[in-house]
């Protein structure tokens, strides 16, 4: 994941709210298993996108082009839906199981025309540029080398 104290790409913004509010927030991100700075980034991207009128939360953001890419920029939203491993997911460390790529591409509500192109340039990538092995969760008891089954 992104330091991202040190990251070119990320700046901090502070603001003032109601101790009770912060405190409720604060409770909200723990108990879900998100950190603070991903949900105001999710609450932030919404905001804009009311404000501005547009229609997808990151329309100022080139579209994913892989799955690292897509899950990278909707992390806080992903980690509601119950997939494991998004942290290495997101480094493109490793791919997802079919059934975690079709809950992700369900709960982003990506067209299916466009989960076959990242599914696509990821496995491009993944094989195709001198990598020595793909790494697959085949289930969540471990990583397999070496091993993909998907075309």
């Amino acid at each position: 994941m992104t330091d991202r104290r040190r990251s070119d790409d990320y700046k901090q913004i502070s603001g003032y709210i109601p101790l009770d509010l912060a405190l409720e927030f604060k409770s909200i991100c723990a108990r879900l298993g998100i950190s603070q700075s991903d949900a105001i980034e999710e609450m932030t991207q919404e905001w804009v996108a009311k404000k501005t009128g547009t229609h997808s939360l990151n329309s100022r953001k080139a579209a994913p082009q892989t799955i690292a890419d897509l899950v990278r920029a909707n992390m806080a939203e992903l980690k509601r839906c119950g997939v494991k491993n998004l942290t290495a997911l997101a480094k493109g460390e490793v791919l997802p199981t079919p059934g975690d790529f079709a809950i992700i591409t369900s709960v982003l509500d990506i067209p299916e025309e466009e989960r076959k192109k990242i599914w696509d340039e990821t496995f491009k990538m993944s094989v195709y540029h001198e990598t020595k092995g793909v790494k697959v969760y085949k289930d969540s008891g471990g990583v397999k080398e070496d091993e993909c089954e998907y075309s």
